[in-house]
């Protein structure tokens, strides 16, 4: 008997008997009917099929669970459940590309995400660039008849150069309101005037009343309010540009410079009345750079 060249079936001898034809067929169709079988093994809607390492012989692999995926698992097809891929792992982290996904973790409140060539993944959180507008730091409500108040943490090396504007405070007795750089009421460098209800004079450096605020008479309300600028108080010699206030009476504008002998790097400045009491009012505090 012959074979055939690629699966082996068993076909008749060119010189075999007419009457072994029968027989032959026979034979025939079942090796085809088993090879068949072996190269099809799928049994069920979606199943699939690969080599198997026996000849002639494929192997089923049964449809998976949906959402799985089609992977490789000891050199051989296999379904899988998907795994996260992302290298993600915090609220508000990015995508980053280098030569591979990486993670940006989410930059501090305020930052902007900048490119940048010199990161590795080309980006980066940074502080917004100074536009020289003005950004307020913080706002302090004066509280009821204090002596004094303090704001802490107004100064620091973010901005060059500081705006402070009291607004509204009632004084108990007709004084003066004092700034002073620092978070205590006497003993320390200040800047600037200390007035009355008439005139303004020029006080100077190291002067523990500082920079005042005349009052100005309003009906029976006596309001301490006024405007300061400094430059640089969180840096050695820090320098007051000018400030203005009204004055009783004539409700005229007081103006100076001036600028400090200490090497003092202030971070607070603190609000004193000359006399008596301030009661209400608020300190706003408001930071800008040159650039």
């Amino acid at each position: 008997m012959a074979t055939t060249t690629n699966y082996g079936w068993t076909t008749p001898d060119d010189t075999a008997l007419v009457k072994d034809g029968a027989s032959a067929i026979r034979t025939l169709g079942s090796s085809v009917d088993t090879t068949t079988k072996n190269l099809n093994p799928e049994t069920t809607l979606g199943d699939l099929s690969f080599r198997s390492s026996t000849s002639n012989v494929n192997t089923r692999i049964p449809i998976g669970s949906s959402g799985q995926h089609l992977t490789v698992v000891a050199g051989v097809p296999a379904w899988a459940t998907a795994s996260d891929q992302t290298p993600l792992t915090t609220k508000g982290d990015l995508l980053g590309f280098s030569t591979l996904d990486a993670r940006i973790p989410i930059g501090a409140n305020g930052t902007l995400l900048t490119a940048d060539s010199t990161e590795s993944l080309g980006l980066k959180w940074a502080a917004p660039a100074s536009s020289g507008a003005l950004t307020l730091i913080s706002t302090t409500t004066i509280g009821t008849t204090v002596s004094s108040i303090t704001v802490s943490s107004a100064f620091s090396a973010t901005y060059e150069n500081y705006f402070i504007s009291v607004n509204g405070g009632v004084a108990s007795t007709n004084n003066s309101l004092s700034l002073k750089l620092g978070s205590t009421t006497t003993g320390y460098f200040g800047f600037g005037f200390y007035g009355n209800a008439t005139s303004s004079t020029l006080a100077g450096d190291n002067l523990n009343n500082g920079a005042s605020f005349p009052y100005a008479a309003q009906g029976d309300t006596n309001i301490l309010s006024g405007q300061i600028y400094i430059q640089n108080p969180n840096l050695a010699k820090a320098t007051m540009l000018y400030t203005n206030a009204s004055r009783s009476g004539t409700g005229g504008m007081s103006n100076f410079t001036g600028s400090e002998t200490s090497t003092t790097q202030h971070t607070a400045f603190t609000l004193t009345p000359s006399t008596g009491t301030i009661t209400g009012g608020t300190i706003k505090v408001y930071g800008y750079s040159n650039s």
